[in-house]
């Protein structure tokens, strides 16, 4: 009951035009592609396809191991870029740190000094006004030993 389409057998080899002769017009090319079709039904092509697919699968391989070799050469040049970022941020991070350090630092000193220098104008002011106090009292002192004789 398993029932495969009936193929017209196929002319012997050398019974059809030969290699220089052409195939007469429409008929040839009809007969051609029925052949072709015949063909691919009984497995004739079978390794020819093969041999085909192997081939182009073997050029499309090797095109996807070089663009492998060359994505994982970009990654690699990537990865050193990286590594450089990460340390240049890395001192660049440190050197804030430091400034930021150094300026708080220096903030302190300005506001002790400032506090200082505060303390020292009071002190030199309560100085200058003891010292005129004194200075009056003697020149009062003065004044009356010479008029009060």
């Amino acid at each position: 009951m398993d029932r495969k389409p009936q193929v017209p057998p196929l002319p012997a080899p050398g019974e059809g035009p030969g290699p220089g002769e052409k195939k007469p017009g429409l008929l040839g090319k009809s007969r051609g592609m029925l052949q072709s079709a015949a063909d691919s039904l009984t497995g004739r092509e079978l390794p020819k396809l093969v041999e085909e697919f192997t081939r182009e699968m073997s050029i499309l391989a090797e095109g996807l191991s070089e663009d492998q070799a060359a994505l994982r050469e970009a990654l690699k040049l990537q990865g050193g870029g990286q590594d450089e970022l990460a340390q240049k941020l890395r001192g660049v991070e440190q050197q804030l740190e430091s400034l930021t350090r150094r300026v708080d630092e220096l903030g302190r000193k300005a506001e002790r000094r400032q506090k200082g220098e505060a303390g020292l104008a009071r002190i030199l002011r309560q100085a200058t006004w003891l010292a005129a106090v004194i200075a009056a009292g003697f020149i009062v002192t003065a004044l009356i030993r010479l008029f009060g004789r």
